[in-house]
């Protein structure tokens, strides 16, 4: 986001995240599709993971709060 705002400024950056969506699959580097709300507080997909044998495995997959 900071390349496109085009400078370092906490202010600009906080107001461009509002009602932001990123998808993974067109921005390259992110693992996960992201939406910032119009507060600009992150709302994505979570995973309930546990650690079974050492190794962590995803148990369930929760939607987006603000998924309709």
């Amino acid at each position: 986001m900071t390349e496109k705002i085009g400078k370092f400024d906490p202010k600009a950056f906080a107001a461009a995240m509002k009602n932001l969506s990123l998808s993974a699959q067109a921005q390259p580097g992110l693992l996960l599709d992201v939406s910032y709300d119009n507060n600009g507080d992150l709302d994505r997909e979570n995973h309930m993971t546990k650690v079974v044998d050492g190794k962590q495995v995803v148990t369930d997959i929760l939607p987006p709060a603000n998924k309709k």
